[in-house]
């Protein structure tokens, strides 16, 4: 989530720099309820300890409106098309998401 939450960030400063302001808040999908609840939840675990930074960038990027976390079903993870070997049924399902059409 950290990650993702930079490089909207870095985007949304390069658009604005274009003269294209972006006023809706960015939303992130994480299929981690835990850091979703982590991230929205200022209740700070002991076992959270080594992810102390990413926890605390993401709750101030949250607290200032940038971003948005949500929840999203492992099995609607998008990006899996581009990262893992699919079933030919989900591959077809994401690939209709994306709106890529099939060549013959």
């Amino acid at each position: 989530m950290c990650s993702a939450a930079q490089e909207a960030i870095w985007l949304r400063q390069i658009l604005e720099e274009v003269g294209m302001k972006h006023e809706n808040l960015t939303t992130i999908h994480s299929d981690s309820q835990s850091g979703v609840q982590l991230a929205k939840n200022p209740v700070f675990h002991a076992r959270t300890k080594r992810i102390e930074i990413q926890y605390h960038f993401i709750r101030e990027r949250l607290l200032s409106c940038e971003i948005h976390v949500a929840h999203c079903s492992t099995d609607e993870q998008l990006a899996d098309i581009f990262t893992k070997p699919l079933v030919r049924e989900k591959f077809d399902k994401f690939r209709s998401k994306l709106s890529v059409l099939k060549v013959c």
